[in-house]
């Protein structure tokens, strides 16, 4: 397995087959979970210690299982969909930030969170994806290392990483939260512009994933900082923002070296490949669907995508001086094998897609 597959934010794993639940199992799983408790239920999970632990900086809190009104707002067809997706969600999976020990899981899970808080940036992330109702699942079944489905506000761990891989790829997954919906895949832009939105999706987590593991690395866990320096495929990305750092130590630095670290990704032509083909395997995709393509109704402008990484009320990456994102730099070259797959898509839905100009992203 290549770890190249580890950073598919939405890259679907091995599906597994399941059926409708029934109401008896639907709630214990709610109730598993930390959603739903019984009327007459009270109490917080218990802990190693024999009571819940206190919130950490706002981010790390016991969980708090919801009342009904909680099972609306997250809804048993929800929950029913992470269950075709992580067959043993109860047991595996903990919303982001929270602490719960009631599995050997659970606990794993609970453990890398706290990990995490020592990173600002991190418990920022933790926050918004708590605040969204993001889980966190330990999925053994995944073909993948690591996944987001911002569909299911899910984000998927392989298990069997060693502990600097997971640290460090939920740190890049729980990049990619804040990225949805506004900038998801959205079929009104252009091709050339869903190439370049998801692009800059992926050097974005992978930028604020590297920033993560240097400031754990500064809090005493070097462990994700380890592995990426590490890495045959993003290891460039961490010398990158090493380098960047080393020149300027100051907090103004730290931001320089993120930008620094987001150019890199650009500039190895295997990873646009990787990324530039899951786009087009998109709009192959899309094309057999009822809507199909359409003509252009949006185009990407680069105050749009400098949005990409606003987080906690602050840019986290592109208030330095740079390129402008929709630069050459960052939306040319094209693989002649991707190139050749765009211009079968499009032609093969030709005849459904009418040429009105697109207008500016907002």
């Amino acid at each position: 397995m290549q770890r190249v597959e580890t950073r598919r934010s939405g890259g679907v794993p091995r599906q597994r087959k399941a059926g409708g639940l029934r109401p008896a199992a639907l709630a214990a799983a709610l109730l598993t979970l930390g959603l739903w408790l019984p009327p007459g239920s009270h109490g917080a999970p218990e802990t190693a210690g024999g009571r819940a632990p206190a919130a950490r900086d706002g981010v790390l809190a016991a969980v708090d299982p919801l009342s009904l009104s909680g099972v609306g707002r997250l809804g048993p067809g929800r929950l029913e969909r992470i269950l075709r997706q992580v067959a043993n969600a109860p047991d595996t999976c903990l919303k982001a930030g929270s602490i719960d020990r009631r599995s050997a899981q659970k606990a794993e899970l609970s453990r890398l969170f706290q990990t995490l808080s020592k990173s600002p940036l991190a418990r920022l992330l933790m926050r918004r994806a708590g605040w969204s109702e993001v889980y966190v699942c330990a999925d053994p079944a995944t073909h993948l290392l690591g996944y987001y489905l911002a569909g299911l506000r899910l984000i998927g761990l392989n298990p069997h990483l060693s502990e600097g891989q997971k640290i460090a790829f939920l740190a890049h997954e729980l990049s990619h939260v804040p990225q949805h919906d506004t900038y998801s895949d959205n079929r009104y832009f252009p091709p050339g512009d869903l190439i370049l939105l998801r692009r800059v999706r992926e050097a974005a987590a992978e930028a604020l994933a590297t920033r993560i593991a240097w400031q754990l690395r500064a809090a005493g866990r070097p462990e994700a900082w380890n592995e990426k320096a590490a890495d045959r495929f993003y290891g460039d990305i961490a010398r990158a923002f090493a380098a960047a750092r080393d020149t300027l130590p100051t907090p103004l630095g730290e931001l320089i070296a993120t930008r620094a670290a987001f150019d890199r990704w650009f500039a190895v032509p295997g990873r646009l490949d990787l990324y530039d083909r899951m786009t087009a395997d998109h709009l192959r995709r899309i094309s057999g669907d009822r809507m199909g393509l359409v003509s252009p109704r949006k185009a990407l402008t680069h105050a749009f995508l400098a949005g990409i990484a606003r987080l906690g009320g602050e840019d986290r990456l592109f208030s330095t001086m740079g390129r402008r994102l929709t630069d050459d730099y960052y939306r040319g070259r094209i693989s002649v094998r991707n190139a050749a797959l765009l211009e079968c898509v499009l032609e093969s839905a030709g005849a459904r897609v009418d040429p009105l100009p697109p207008e500016p992203a907002a």
